[in-house]
């Protein structure tokens, strides 16, 4: 019987790019900016001049990172599927702050570790420096305010006192920003049910007076 030794297919550019991302992200969650070239290779499972042929260099591959843990379009289908089949407003909620929390939480973390090589932008032609957010922030932003207003609060703009987008800025203030750097496990973020009560309720305790 003749035997043939057959080759592993290799693997798609574009599979072995996400699979880098993807490790890479792990990493930086875990290891900040220890993270090495040397711990990505490992990671993903490739030797270190592979990792540069698919980036440039190591500021591309953190910006890559970046750009996939604030994917709008991902984030987007989350939402849409936590909040499938719910009719309750604060059951919407829930499951949507949970999920805001933990993605918060791991954006924090590889924003803290890439910081220095996707806050400072070029322009189109690479001359000069551009300060502020990146744009993929930006649109990240606005696609959440956007999916919160359209998935959680407009099917129920008759039981708000606040429009529906002015509902969704207010819910992520107090979910997003409860991730911002300095919070340690003495300082926890505010659970789903401490959000649900602040944003449905309010912080004052309101007495009713009795029409004479």
């Amino acid at each position: 019987m003749d035997e043939r030794r057959t080759r592993a297919k290799p693997i798609p550019a574009a599979d072995r790019r996400a699979a880098i991302i993807a490790a890479t992200e792990t990493l930086l969650i875990e290891h900040g900016t220890a993270t090495t070239t040397r711990l990505i290779a490992e990671a993903s499972g490739v030797a270190e001049g592979t990792i540069f042929r698919h980036f440039r260099d190591k500021r591309e591959l953190y910006r890559a990172v970046a750009e996939n843990v604030f994917n709008p379009v991902r984030a987007g289908q989350s939402m849409a599927d936590v909040v499938e089949g719910k009719t309750d407003i604060e059951d919407k909620l829930r499951a949507v702050i949970d999920l805001l929390a933990a993605s918060s939480q791991r954006g924090v973390l590889v924003m803290m570790a890439v910081r220095s090589a996707v806050m400072e932008q070029t322009d189109p032609e690479g001359v000069r420096p551009q300060h502020g957010p990146p744009k993929f922030l930006i649109e990240a932003n606005k696609t959440l305010i956007d999916n919160l207003t359209t998935l959680v609060f407009e099917p129920h703009e008759n039981e708000l006192r606040l429009p529906p987008r002015k509902a969704a800025q207010v819910l992520r203030s107090l979910t997003i920003g409860a991730w911002l750097p300095g919070l340690n496990r003495t300082n926890q973020p505010l659970s789903s049910e401490d959000v649900i009560d602040v944003l449905l309720g309010g912080i004052l305790i309101r007495e009713t007076r009795e029409t004479p």
